[in-house]
């Protein structure tokens, strides 16, 4: 049985970080939330990197808060789309729609909110996964704790990125970059048919440091903001929690 799971999105689907209760951590993919979901119920925690719980109108103070942790690489951060604006047809009319309009729909955002929409319409159908197992994470945070609190400045898109972060996992635990490289064997070959594109290795990093918070804890988790808001639709509370290292 998984004892932590850690989740990020691929492009193409979901790629899965596990570190079960005996043996070593593996990745697995799993084309939508709900089939991971079937394969990791008995977890005790999963850590996802997509958005839980939407506001009615202003920013998410989660959000807020990742960036001002993140300093230099708040950029990593999206500010998340009300809840109106997820659910609009496009992205025209989502910034018509955000209230008030004190920010604007990013194209980056606006380009995961189909999976914001299906992660919130999976929590909305499944109201009894309970919020301490299930939480929303961001794994830049969850690096910078795997780094002794210091965000890794390097794009994890550039090779000096890729190693910096392979570092901080592999002095976290050296198994977690072990299942790195199986994750990026099995699911980058062969190249003419590969599960997920070479470009998304990263995303393999990014489950895993996810994946290596989930096995830390509640205790090592740190909660974004320290009072957060609240998602009447979900009845959960918006917050990001990351690995502090602590």
């Amino acid at each position: 049985m998984a004892r932590a799971v850690g989740v990020d999105w691929a492009g193409n689907g979901w790629v899965t970080a596990v570190i079960p209760e005996t043996g070593s951590p593996a990745v697995a993919f799993y084309p939508t939330v709900l089939n991971l979901w079937r394969a990791h119920r008995e977890a005790d925690r999963i850590l996802i990197d997509i958005p839980i719980g939407l506001t009615e109108t202003g920013k998410r103070a989660c959000d807020l808060a990742a960036k001002r942790e993140l300093a230099g690489r708040q950029g990593s951060v999206f500010l998340t789309p009300t809840r109106e604006a997820v659910y609009a047809p496009n992205i025209e009319t989502a910034k018509e729609r955000q209230r008030p309009p004190e920010f604007s729909v990013q194209n980056q955002a606006w380009a995961i909110v189909p999976r914001i929409r299906e992660l919130d319409g999976f929590l909305q159908a499944f109201p009894e996964i309970p919020a301490e197992t299930f939480r929303e994470a961001h794994p830049e945070l969850s690096f910078a704790g795997l780094n002794g609190g210091t965000p890794i400045s390097a794009s994890k898109g550039t090779d000096a990125g890729r190693e910096a972060r392979l570092a901080a996992l592999e002095s976290h635990d050296p198994t977690l970059v072990e299942a790195y490289e199986r994750g990026v064997e099995t699911l980058t070959k062969p190249s003419y048919a590969p599960t997920i594109g070479a470009s998304k290795t990263d995303d393999i990093l990014d489950a895993l440091a996810l994946a290596a918070a989930a096995a830390a804890g509640p205790e090592a988790l740190t909660q974004l903001p320290e009072t957060p808001q609240h998602d009447p639709v979900l009845d959960r509370p918006i917050e990001i929690v990351y690995y502090s290292g602590e």
